[in-house]
């Protein structure tokens, strides 16, 4: 039989808060709003968060936080495959992450409109998520170079170019339906790999 372990109040706040940032935005929740999702009194929150603000900046980390270890996962299921497979893997752990409702709606949010006050921590947040991602890139483009996956050529402009990919998937995953969508993760990942597969990129940097 299993065993079914509460939830606690922190959690649930937790999990409101993200639902609520999600669809209302921060200036959109109040903490009455949260409190009533939870099912507690106002008050209670203060016993785990002291305002709105450290509430909401404990959601964005968290935002990060399994954003990377989604990342982190891909890629650890993914070695042993070819470095074609491994990139395409990344590519859809991120797309499905943004197709979440909450997580992925939050991300958007955070990411494309900060919220003033918050600017300094989505810029901090953002840069180490895409440090942890660019290390996971280098190894993979790495090897993939000295197993002769690809053909030589500089590292930078690859990983460049895939984030420019990423990024041009990211904004059109909110304007387009889910199978025109996927016609597109499909099209833009077969073209960029068709690039990086063929050398594309001198060491100057310039089409070759």
């Amino acid at each position: 039989m299993k065993i079914i372990m509460p939830t606690s109040t922190y959690d649930k706040i937790k999990k409101s808060a993200l639902q609520l940032f999600a669809q209302r935005g921060y200036y959109g929740t109040s903490l009455n709003d949260v409190a009533n999702m939870v099912g507690i009194k106002k008050p209670s929150l203060y016993a785990h968060f002291k305002n709105k603000d450290e509430l909401y900046k404990s959601i964005i980390i968290e935002l990060v936080d399994v954003f990377t270890k989604k990342i982190t996962l891909t890629h650890q299921n993914s070695k042993q495959q070819s470095t074609k497979e491994q990139l395409l893997g990344m590519v859809i752990s991120m797309v499905d992450f943004w197709k979440d409702e909450e997580f992925g709606l939050l991300y958007k949010r955070s990411m494309l409109f900060p919220e003033e006050q918050f600017q300094a921590l989505t810029h901090e947040q953002f840069v180490k998520s895409e440090t942890h991602t660019t290390e996971i890139l280098n190894r993979i483009f790495t090897e993939a170079i000295s197993t002769e996956q690809i053909g030589e050529q500089p590292i930078l402009p690859l990983i460049d170019a895939f984030y420019c990919l990423i990024d041009g998937l990211f904004v059109q995953r909110f304007f387009y339906e889910p199978e025109d969508y996927e016609a597109k993760v499909s099209h833009a990942f077969d073209h960029y790999w068709k690039g990086i597969h063929q050398g594309g990129i001198s060491c100057t940097g310039s089409s070759s």
